[in-house]
């Protein structure tokens, strides 16, 4: 009577229809020393469970954080950059009317600078589109030798050609 239960919790257990304590009745009865013969093959896969639970790792875990120095670095220029935004925006247009000659002309400066370095970076930016333009050229001219070799290769073929090396 016990093996044919044994067996139809097999069957339901196969099917993924048992509950909690038919798998624990399953798992008592093949870590008993008295099982059929033919059952022998799940003794493993309930005995692993068993004998898993018993083990435990002493080795501690650690977690790394995969944040570098950079990642901080802009976090930080960002949160500042946001800060100043909203600063810039709230802040009524009539105090910066109300600066003295020195603040003034430090901001003139200041305007300059940034013209300047505006200025380089357009330089800058056109140098590499040129840049662009000959790298998109040299694509293109060994697409063409790649596909002189393709044409050799079947000339090569057609007329029966050996290749000298």
């Amino acid at each position: 009577m016990e093996l044919k239960h044994i067996e139809s919790l097999l069957e339901k257990y196969e099917e993924g229809q048992t509950s909690l304590q038919e798998e624990a009745q399953l798992k008592h009865y093949f870590s008993t020393e008295t099982v059929a013969p033919h059952l022998e093959v799940y003794r493993s896969l309930f005995t692993y469970f068993v004998s898993d639970k018993q083990h435990s790792s002493q080795k501690l875990l650690y977690t790394s954080r995969s944040t570098s120095v950079q990642h901080r670095w802009f976090a930080s220029a960002a949160v500042v950059a946001i800060m100043f935004s909203v600063f810039m925006m709230f802040t009524p247009k009539d105090e910066f009317t109300k600066l003295s000659n020195e603040e003034q002309l430090a901001y003139n400066e200041t305007l300059k600078a940034f013209d300047l370095i505006s200025n380089y970076m357009h330089k800058a930016t056109a140098q590499l589109n040129t840049l662009n333009i000959i790298s998109n050229s040299f694509e293109k001219g060994q697409q063409n030798v790649v596909f002189l070799e393709e044409f050799n290769n079947s000339t090569n073929k057609i007329f029966k050609i050996k290749k000298l090396n």
